[in-house]
Order: C-alpha cells, then sequence, then structure tokens
C-alpha cells in the first residue's frame, strides 16, 4: 500500500475521499451520552459497579450485545468490559473501513499509478467535483497526499464552520 493511502486511511476519509456516502451516526437515544461513565452509572440501576442482563433491557445495543460485552461470562458487564467491547468493535470498524477505502482507491486507479486522472477521478463524484481545487500541483492528476490535504482543510469544525 503507498504511503499516500495509508496516510489517507490513517486520516479516516475513507468514505468521503472515494465518495461513499458517510457512515450514518451511530443509532442513540434522544439524548447523545457525552459521558460514557456517567451513562454506565446511570444504567446500573443497583450501583454493583456492574450492568446485568435485566438492567442492559434499558439499552436496546447494549442488551443486543450483552453476550459479546460479557467477557468472562459472569452474567454481568463491567465499565471495563463495556470499555474494550466498544475498543474492539471500533478496532474492527477502522479495520473494515480501510480494506473498503483501498477497494475503491484500486478500484479508482485504472492504471495503478498511485494517481487519479480526472478521467479516473469520474469514479468518485466527490473527488471529481472538487478535482481542480485538489490539484495543488496542477498537473492534472490528484495524489492521495493532495486528497487529503485538500479533506483536512475543508472538513467540517465544531460548531459547523469549515476551516
Amino acid at each position: 500500500m503507498s504511503k499516500y493511502l495509508s496516510m489517507l486511511l490513517a486520516l479516516g476519509l475513507s468514505g468521503a475521499v472515494i465518495g461513499a456516502e458517510p457512515p450514518a451516526k451511530a443509532e442513540r437515544g434522544a439524548q447523545p451520552c457525552v459521558d460514557k461513565k456517567q451513562h454506565f452509572q446511570k444504567l446500573d440501576l443497583d450501583k454493583n459497579g456492574a450492568i446485568s442482563r435485566e438492567e442492559a433491557k434499558a439499552h436496546p445495543r447494549m442488551e443486543k450485545n450483552f453476550e459479546a460485552m460479557d467477557a468472562d461470562k459472569d452474567g454481568q458487564v463491567t465499565e471495563t468490559e463495556s470499555r474494550d467491547y466498544a475498543k474492539t468493535r471500533m478496532e474492527q470498524h477502522r479495520e473494515k473501513a480501510k480494506t473498503e477505502m483501498k477497494a475503491r482507491w484500486d478500484k479508482a486507479d485504472a492504471n495503478h499509478d498511485g494517481m487519479l486522472s480526472r478521467e479516473e477521478a469520474k469514479a468518485s463524484p466527490s473527488i471529481a467535483k472538487h478535482f481542480d481545487a485538489m490539484d495543488a500541483d496542477k498537473n492534472g492528476q490528484v495524489s492521495a497526499q493532495e486528497i487529503a490535504d485538500y479533506m483536512k482543510a475543508h472538513r467540517p469544525r465544531e460548531g459547523g464552520g469549515r476551516g
């Protein structure tokens, strides 16, 4: 894998760069959980430091994944087990996104030169739309580095602005 593609993957630009729809937001209740520890404590109704299968019923996703989260199979999910499960799932998601990104890049880069020509960029509507702006050196091709630089400069910031 090229160093530029690796960098793109590390930056997490997979969907936006190669034209895929951005991942759907995680399904949440009306209020997003800002403090995971506080959220865990709220679910732990009997305040014993663990969430039982019964307590997990108040949180559909936790109820659905209870068996996988309960690493020691004692019928309780501790905060550590919950955190470890979330970390593992995130790592799995990142690996899947990297694999998908590489496949999309390889498909778009028809001549496998590590660059996208204007014609190759048509495989990705988001790149085609911003091709001229992404082509920083104006050589008629965009590299993964140029795409990453463009995306970094144009990503939405907290509060809705762009930077």
